[in-house]
């Protein structure tokens, strides 16, 4: 029984020597691997991200246009209010 020995990784063109240029391509490759992968985990959580600083924007959104809805019609009172006034002061003056 003969055993084989086990195929080195880096031995990209299967020749049984493992080349400087070999050992680069194959550090090279798993660097392209270890990136690619990092990528797409910063690809998916930045969708995370977004879709939940869409949801908070759309709730500040909302926020803001009710506040400015209040504003509004403490700015509409406070009009009415300083025009009844004015009218009272020009009745008592008439």
């Amino acid at each position: 029984m003969s055993e084989e020995t086990p195929k080195n990784p880096m031995d990209l063109n299967g020749d049984g020597k493992v080349t400087f240029s070999e050992k680069i391509q194959y550090k090279a490759d798993q660097a392209k691997e270890k990136l690619e992968k990092a990528y797409a985990e910063a690809k998916e959580d930045a969708k995370e991200l977004y879709a939940k600083a869409s949801v908070k924007a759309k709730d500040l959104g909302e926020k803001a246009k009710d506040l400015g809805e209040k504003a509004a019609e403490k700015a509409r009172d406070l009009g009415d209010k300083a025009k009844a006034k004015i009218d009272d002061f020009k009745e008592k003056k008439a």
